[in-house]
């Protein structure tokens, strides 16, 4: 058996306390995320949820006040035409507006995924190197 392969079977060495620490942790992490993102789901959910009810509210409020005070809320087919084409083009926006982002987020996943995979082949390259350089000295490896 050579000195890599004791040194790294050996659970008192720094290098295997520190991988089994490193392994820990980002199996946590990964364990968390499910957690992490219906949670986050459950706050915007209830943001909406709030925003929509305040919203609506309003509205309700608005209109029992213009009622009993008998202010006349009735629009014209020009004024009504140009809400409807303005709440048209709002939706619209925030579609354009969520499929950017998803395809952002997909973009950014993928690029994560590469440099991952490069990062995985740098270290398979620097391990060979590594070896290549220390057999010449060492001939018990």
């Amino acid at each position: 058996m050579s000195k890599i392969e004791n040194s790294t079977g050996n659970q008192k060495d720094i290098h295997s306390v520190w991988k089994s620490n490193i392994d820990n942790f980002y199996s946590s992490v990964e364990k968390s995320i499910p957690q992490f993102h219906q949670a986050a789901t459950n706050l915007f959910q209830e943001y909406v949820r709030t925003l929509n009810n305040l919203a609506s509210s309003t509205i309700d409020i608005s209109r029992e006040f213009a009622t009993k005070t008998g202010i006349k809320s009735s629009l014209s087919e020009a004024t009504l035409g140009v809400l409807r084409d303005s709440a048209e083009k709002l939706n619209r926006s925030f579609d354009v507006q969520t499929r950017m982002s998803i395809a952002s987020i997909d973009a950014v996943q993928h690029n994560i995924k590469t440099w991952n995979e490069n990062s995985t082949a740098f270290a398979n390259i620097t391990k060979s190197l590594t070896n290549s350089l220390i057999l010449p000295f060492n001939s018990k490896i």
